[in-house]
């Protein structure tokens, strides 16, 4: 306020330009300055609505040239300064050359006219509309009005708190310290004080609608309403585990590895300069590297899917996609600030675009289309990789382990990490990403074992949905799951894991279930079999006999 009311002060140029971020409280400065400069008249004028009056640019210069003649004459009168508030500047500015032609002799002769202009804009729309324009930009002197620290916002929140008639609600500052807080994390692309304002605004028409107390409960609803974020995630480390281990089967050292990183974010104690957590997930294809993603989101998002953002890097192999990627990138997480980032098979993407990963590893930011700072702070970043595949053929042969225990696999830890580094070709991996992940996760490939817990659950899961859905009683002979996974399983670690062991039992399985289905729609009751002899019976078999047949149960 002190700047502004010395710019108003000047003998001659005694014009401003307030410049910052909608919402961080423009107008509200202005009118605290009016309130402590009683000797002058201060004024608000209405750029759209004079505009929409004018009907075109000529008219619209017209109208100011009358409209400043107008303040002069009042001046002149009363004997009283006017300083004139434009809201919104750069519509002027936008209109024409004439409508800017018609405001800069005001501008160069302010104080001899008694008359001081205060303009306000945001940066984008002062680079945007007005920068180009020389001599009206050395007309106005510039003030950037930063957003309000956390003590400023919380006195305008408890004098808000006062005019809604609720501060016998609040003991103390804290839950006003908590919105400042909790809207800084989770929405970076507004500013404070509005989306503070909001949430106080939006917890108060709770409060009235409901009865409840306006306590953190109610905030942490508030912001899982309007946000879906859920400020009130609390869980101890083992329980963490235990709901990633509920979906990713014999991979103890991998969700141990998340789950501690995580518990890190959960108790506030992460780098907040740097995205929430980063993780590079490396091993061959179908260990569970995806899942576990989607399971971590689940964890910390729900079922709400629009947290699990996910990019295909095969897609951005090309130079040419770094602009897309980039905009895509930036475009989605200004959509959904906090969120799991899944960024699949890095090594087929084009150096350009892992560079733009770089950054935001680094400084958790990275500027959009439109030139705003998008954060990725509240964002957990997790890369997957399917280099380094001859180390991890080797730990399948030699280092089996039907829990994913890591016993063995962190014996091959700099082995993998060097794989990975020295990856030529199609499948480099940028080394340089290596030093800026908080966790590089190793997955075990899959155990026989390991692969037939997994067709055994999917089994199951396919007699349920048969009937629920069709009202169809499936019974399934021990022997189709040996067929799956020992006559037609390979436990090789490029033969796909769990992703193709689920790919046979859909080809051979699900899909002679849903042909006798659809062939036989009255029968109730059926049964899957193995037709032949299994090589795991009978070793000296040259060639599988065996194959998946479905009957009508007698």
């Amino acid at each position: 306020m002190q700047q502004l009311l010395a710019a108003l002060s000047r003998p001659e140029l005694c014009n401003a330009l307030l410049l910052a971020e909608a919402g961080t409280g423009k107008t509200a400065l202005v009118q605290a300055t009016m309130l402590a400069d009683p000797r002058r008249l201060y004024l608000e004028l209405d750029p759209a609505r004079m505009i929409s009056q004018a009907g075109d640019a000529a008219n619209m210069a017209s109208m100011l040239k009358a409209l400043f003649d107008e303040a002069e004459r009042f001046v002149l009168d009363e004997g009283r300064e006017l300083v004139l508030f434009i809201d919104e500047f750069h519509q002027i500015v936008q209109l024409s050359d004439a409508a800017v032609e018609a405001i800069k002799p005001v501008l160069a002769s302010s104080g001899a006219r008694g008359i001081r202009i205060i303009g306000a804009t945001t940066y984008d729309e002062f680079h945007q509309h007005i920068s180009r324009n020389q001599a009206l930009v050395e007309r106005l002197q510039r003030i950037n009005v930063s957003p309000p620290d956390q003590d400023t916002t919380v006195r305008i929140l408890a004098g808000m708190a006062q005019r809604y008639g609720v501060a016998d609600q609040f003991r103390d500052d804290h839950i006003f310290r908590q919105i400042y807080d909790y809207t800084q994390r989770y929405m970076p692309a507004s500013a404070q004080p509005r989306k503070a304002i909001l949430v106080l605004d939006s917890m108060v028409g709770w409060h009235r609608y409901t009865k409840r107390p306006l306590d953190r409960a109610l905030l942490a609803d508030v912001l899982h309403e309007s946000l879906g974020v859920n400020v009130a995630f609390q869980v101890d480390g083992a329980n963490i585990k235990q709901q990633l281990d509920a979906r990713v089967l014999s991979q103890d050292l991998a969700t141990g590895a998340v789950a501690r990183r995580l518990q890190l974010s959960v108790a506030n104690l992460n780098d907040k300069t740097r995205p929430e957590a980063s993780f590079l997930f490396t091993g061959s294809t179908g260990v569970g590297k995806t899942e576990l993603t989607k399971q971590l989101a689940r964890l910390l998002f729900g079922d709400d899917q629009r947290h699990l953002i996910r990019f295909d890097m095969t897609e951005y192999a090309e130079d040419s996609s770094f602009t897309s990627f980039r905009s895509e990138l930036t475009k989605r997480v200004w959509d959904v600030s906090h969120a799991v980032l899944l960024f699949d098979e890095i090594e087929k993407a084009s150096p350009m675009v892992t560079r733009v990963l770089l950054q935001v590893l680094d400084d958790g930011r990275l500027s959009d289309d439109n030139n705003r700072k998008v954060s990725f702070l509240n964002t957990y970043i997790v890369l997957t990789t399917n280099a380094g595949s001859e180390i991890y053929r080797t730990i399948a042969q030699y280092a089996a382990d039907d829990t994913g225990s890591g016993r063995q696999l962190l014996e091959y830890e700099k082995l993998i990490r060097r794989s990975i580094s020295s990856t030529t070709g199609d499948n480099r991996f940028p080394p340089e990403l290596l030093g800026r992940f908080d966790v590089i996760v190793p997955f075990q490939p899959l155990s026989r074992q390991t692969q037939t817990t997994i067709v055994r659950n999917k089994l199951r899961q396919l007699v349920q949905e048969v009937f629920v859905k069709h009202n169809v009683r499936v019974e399934i002979d021990e022997r189709v799951l040996r067929y799956l996974t020992e006559d037609k399983g390979d436990t090789d670690s490029d033969a796909g894991g769990a992703r193709a062991a689920v790919a046979r039992l859909t080809n051979e399985v699900t899909t002679a279930v849903a042909t006798f289905i659809n062939e036989h729609r009255a029968q109730r009751q059926i049964r899957v079999d193995v037709a032949g002899e299994l090589v795991s019976d009978d070793k000296t078999l040259l060639r599988p006999a065996a194959r998946i047949v479905v009957s009508a149960m007698r």
